[in-house]
């Protein structure tokens, strides 16, 4: 059977020179997470690659079309479109494509001391299972940028900007985080709707009933739907955003305090004063004093 490691129609990749991975391992602004390899190999027929030692840095592999697999600690995992899954440095590993339906995957190796943090972050340091992801616009432009731009590593500038970058591309793994598709208007998306009722009625006492009709959902659902994508409970988010608002114009306004507790919808400017206090740790005098100073 025809085995490859690389070598496929379209692809796009790049291993940084070693000489030049020293620099990265020592620089201030990329020590910390860097990428060392980075490529996109598009419907990757007969791909397989074992490493009987592993990799000295993480492999992070994200299939959006075909299908593919990987053996690691002896067990075998299918992996589909729309699945990513990383496997961690020193551990032996073999993965490839499926024979009839080949994967197109994006691929990059990272490493640094922060690293293995980002493992616990998208929680596969224990779960080495593959995570199903939703496809996210910013994510293929994230790493197109990031590839670009280590395409370009002759400059020093072009590597930090490309390492700096790697964070954000790799949060979007992490499906906790609620990240409302910029794309998309938002009465598409219930929980965006939400948000943005929120954002334009500050003045306004809100109740959860109230959000759960603009959501179209009975309140129970939306509370355990908001609760899922933006990890707090809705009022206690729509609190959040009145607090902002209220730093906002305690630091670039003459407002007193009273009418800045108007503004947001509290009638009582002392219990404006708890609120405040309890989310921001300082009374808002005290925030606009320091603010000021």
């Amino acid at each position: 059977m025809i085995k490859k490691k690389e070598g496929f129609a379209g692809q796009r990749s790049y291993v940084l020179p070693g000489e030049l991975k020293k620099l990265i391992a020592v620089h201030p602004l990329c020590e910390s997470l860097y990428i060392t390899d980075i490529g996109y190999y598009p419907k990757a027929a007969f791909h397989d690659r074992e490493r009987r030692k592993g990799s000295p840095q993480h492999i992070l592999i994200y299939c959006i079309q075909g299908e593919g697999w990987y053996v690691l600690n002896d067990r075998k995992y299918t992996v589909k479109p729309n699945q990513v899954f990383i496997l961690p440095a020193d551990q032996a590993h073999r993965y490839g494509t499926d024979a009839q339906n080949p994967w197109t995957i994006y691929w990059l190796h990272f490493t640094g001391s922060r690293s293995h943090h980002f493992l616990q972050f998208l929680k596969q340091d224990t779960d080495l299972s593959p995570v199903t992801v939703s496809p996210q616009p910013e994510r293929f432009q994230l790493f197109d940028d990031i590839l670009s731009h280590v395409e370009m590593s002759y400059n020093m500038d072009n590597i930090v900007y490309a390492n700096s970058s790697l964070s954000r591309f790799l949060a979007t793994f992490n499906n906790a985080v609620y990240n409302p598709n910029q794309f998309a208007q938002p009465e598409n998306d219930p929980i965006s709707r939400t948000i943005a009722f929120m954002k334009e009625n500050l003045s306004k006492n809100l109740t959860l009933e109230d959000l759960a009709q603009i959501a179209g959902m009975s309140a129970s659902h939306y509370s355990a739907v908001f609760r899922t994508k933006v990890q707090s409970a809705p009022i206690n988010f729509f609190t959040f955003l009145k607090i902002q608002e209220s730093c906002r114009l305690l630091e670039n306004t003459q407002l007193r305090i009273k009418e800045v507790a108007y503004q947001i919808g509290y009638s009582d400017p002392y219990h404006f004063s708890r609120v405040f206090a309890h989310v921001m740790g300082v009374s808002p005098r005290d925030f606009r004093k320091l603010r000021k100073s």
